[in-house]
């Protein structure tokens, strides 16, 4: 049942239409809510205050408003307690859409406070995220990098990074029986939401069982049932596409049924670190501190991507043991097998792999087509299974670049709609993927490479902002995919003028710190979006792409910025580059 819900301009740069709608009520009521709305709706995010949930809505039209009203009309028992459409909006906390990052000399490491924070969910009075902390300076130390962690190593930083300030926003009042100043928890809030938003389609009930998961999944229901008694903590490890993400949202759903959702704490590696560094930075240790002793559940996705420095890494150490020590369940997922978090666990002083630990597989050819015609279903996607498996069976693809390529496929449908070509979801997702391609290895030839150097993106202070990052000594390959990305432009109609902020070269031979790298050179020049020249086939990271491409990718979307990827091996493709469009669009 809706009890209240608000709606009021929330513009920003990238969208000056955009609006927040805040609601009261229950997670079922916002599925429904997301469902009815579409695709003008952000993911839910859980807040603190008077609301329980935000959705950001990218427009707010009159036929808009008339259908969220029906919509929330039908949810609700009585008439909305608010429905405040053109006025303030009520305080409730929101993270910022934007974040600038600058990098920064070495600072004298600040005194840090007594005792180790832990993200938990906000206190019960209020079921909402800690909206956390942006990166602190570093202490004079380098971060920590733990020793000995071969592929995982590549999700530690290079360097420590400090935040801009962004301008305040609106922040429920802490409660009284939080230590901290509120001033230093709002700063905090406005500068980093610490909690991971869920996806109310990611469900048990929407999980399918198979050999592939039929340990973690009931690893995951004793979890369930009982929290913090055996499985503690419990680790889900696998390659992108076996369905940790699937789960951390199916365990806080079903946790929240009987321990509530307040009580439940869901964040990621990069989030976690440098929200508690921010809160250092911001003397709000206290504060964080006993927010985070009300949790009675830790979910850490991607704790391999933990940035663990000297200004951190006492809380963490302090943090995670006492989590344990007093039954309270911890839940992680990592890409890398537990012999490769060995460094992580003696650089934060806390073994992850001390409880249950669950290996999760791809699924044979028969449950992956059933789970990708589930998402298909969702996402209103009519290919026959013929197109099914020829797209997408044949490698097969991570369900989340599956989910992110039929995404992109409904950007360009949307794009094409007026151009009088009737083509198909198999067509469209054809134009994307190139599956019927003939890769051209060959390098980029003198007169290519003159074509491309004679041409220069608009000067213009576009909307859209992009760079692009290029492996050591490959500057023509990148100025030659620039130009073939324009031209692909013109050619889908699609009249996207953008500016590029700069052309930035990386190390493939580095494996430490690269992926960080470029986070935060992108958030620091405030592009929209990131384009990376994948490394070459023969070089320390080209060995690896698959992990180095989705490290970049997960720490580019906690930055919130976009990121495209263009492997070597497809600089001649049509298809890669309406792929990039798509995704940075």
């Amino acid at each position: 049942m809706i009890k209240k819900w608000d709606v009021a301009p929330a513009p920003n740069e990238k969208n000056p239409g955009r609006h927040k709608l805040a609601i009261k009520g229950e997670m079922k009521d916002i599925f429904l809510i997301v469902k009815n709305m579409g695709s003008i709706c952000s993911r839910p995010e859980k807040t603190a205050g008077d609301f329980d949930f935000i959705i950001y809505l990218s427009k707010l039209e009159m036929d808009t408003m008339k259908k969220l009203k029906t919509v929330m009309t039908d949810l609700s028992t009585a008439a909305p307690e608010a429905d405040t459409f053109g006025d303030e909006p009520a305080p409730f906390a929101a993270p910022t859409p934007k974040l600038k990052i600058e990098p920064q000399a070495a600072p004298k490491a600040q005194p840090a406070p007594q005792a180790a924070p832990q993200p938990a969910p906000r206190p019960a009075a209020a079921p909402a995220p800690a909206p956390a902390p942006a990166p602190a300076p570093a202490a004079q130390q380098p971060p920590v990098i733990p020793a000995g962690r071969s592929t995982s190593g590549m999700g530690l930083p290079s360097q420590a990074v400090k935040k801009k300030e962004d301008a305040p926003i609106p922040v429920a009042p802490v409660p009284a029986a939080v230590a901290a100043a509120p001033s230093a928890s709002s700063r905090i809030k406005a500068k980093w939401s610490m909690e991971l938003p869920l996806i109310p389609t990611y469900s048990f009930q929407t999980l399918i069982a198979g050999s592939h998961n039929r340990f973690a999944h009931a690893a995951a229901m004793a979890v369930v049932e009982n929290p913090g008694v055996i499985y503690n903590p419990l680790l889900l490890f696998g390659t992108p596409g076996t369905g940790k993400t699937h789960f951390v949202n199916a365990i806080s759903y079903g946790l929240s049924a009987s321990i509530g959702q307040s009580n439940i704490f869901v964040t990621d590696g990069i989030k976690l670190s440098r929200g508690i560094e921010l809160a250092v930075k911001e003397n709000a240790i206290p504060w964080l501190e006993g927010l985070l002793a009300k949790a009675k559940v830790l979910i850490i996705d991607d704790v391999h991507l933990l940035m663990v420095s000297e200004v951190n890494k006492k809380y963490l150490t302090k943090w995670l043991n006492d989590f344990v020590a007093q039954n309270k369940q911890i839940v992680v997922t990592s890409v890398f097998p537990p012999k490769s978090l060995s460094g992580l666990e003696d650089a934060v002083g806390f073994q992850f792999t001390q409880g249950w630990m669950v290996d999760l597989k791809m699924p044979n050819a028969q449950a992956y087509k059933s789970i990708l015609q589930q998402l298909l279903q969702g996402l209103d996607i009519k290919l026959s299974d013929e197109d099914i498996s020829a797209i997408f069976a044949a490698g097969p693809m991570p369900f989340g670049d599956a989910v992110k390529t039929m995404e992109d496929m409904r950007k360009l449908e949307k794009f094409l709609v007026n151009s009088n070509n009737n083509l198909s979801h198999a067509q469209l997702l054809d134009m994307l993927l190139g599956s019927g391609d003939v890769l051209d290895p060959s390098p980029v030839t003198e007169p290519e490479a003159q074509q491309s150097a004679t041409w220069q993106p608009a000067k213009k202070d576009a909307w859209f902002k992009w760079g692009m990052f290029y492996p050591k000594g490959m500057r023509r390959e990148a100025e030659y995919a620039l130009y073939c990305l324009h031209e692909r432009s013109k050619e889908l109609g699609l009249n996207t003028d953008w500016s590029q902020v700069f052309l930035e070269e990386y190390n493939s031979d580095e494996l430490y710190g690269i992926p960080f790298h470029i986070g935060n050179l992108a958030t620091e020049r405030g592009v929209n979006g990131a384009i990376v020249l994948g490394p070459q086939p023969t070089s320390a990271l080209g060995a690896q792409e698959a992990e180095f491409r989705h490290i970049a990718f997960k720490i580019l979307d906690s930055y919130l910025v976009k990121g495209a990827w263009l492997p070597l091996s497809r600089l001649k493709s049509k298809a890669a580059y309406a792929k990039i469009l798509m995704d940075l669009v």
